[in-house]
C-alpha cells in the first residue's frame, strides 16, 4: 500500500473544498458575486477529481510529495491544478471583500 498524508490535512482540504462549494451556492442564491461564483462551482469539482485520478499512481510517494515532484517536472495536471486553488483563493478575496463592503 502507498504511503498516504496524515489524515487531518485530508480533513482540513476537504472541508476547504466543502465550504468553498457551500458558499459559492449560497452567493448565487443571493445573487452577489454570480460570475466568479459560478466559475468556483464548476471548477471546485473539477479540481477534486483532477487531484484523486491524478494521485493513482504515485508509487511510493504520499499525495503531496507526489504533487510537489509533478509541478518540478511541468506536468499539465498538477499547473491546472494550482491554477485552479489560485483562483480558488482570489474568489474568497472577493467574498470577504464583498461581504466588508456590505457592512
Amino acid at each position: 500500500m502507498s504511503p498516504t498524508v496524515p489524515f487531518w490535512i485530508v480533513a482540513v482540504f476537504y472541508l476547504f473544498i466543502i465550504i468553498s462549494f457551500s458558499m459559492a451556492i449560497r452567493m448565487i442564491i443571493k445573487k452577489q458575486l454570480l460570475i466568479s461564483s459560478l466559475i468556483s462551482i464548476v471548477l471546485i469539482p473539477l479540481s477534486t477529481i483532477l487531484l484523486v485520478f491524478s494521485s493513482i499512481g504515485r508509487g511510493d510517494q504520499n499525495e503531496f510529495e507526489y504533487f510537489i515532484n509533478s509541478v518540478k517536472e511541468f506536468e499539465l495536471w498538477a499547473w491546472l491544478w494550482l491554477v485552479i486553488f489560485a483562483y480558488l483563493l482570489y474568489w474568497w478575496y472577493l467574498v470577504f471583500r464583498y461581504k466588508k463592503q456590505e457592512k
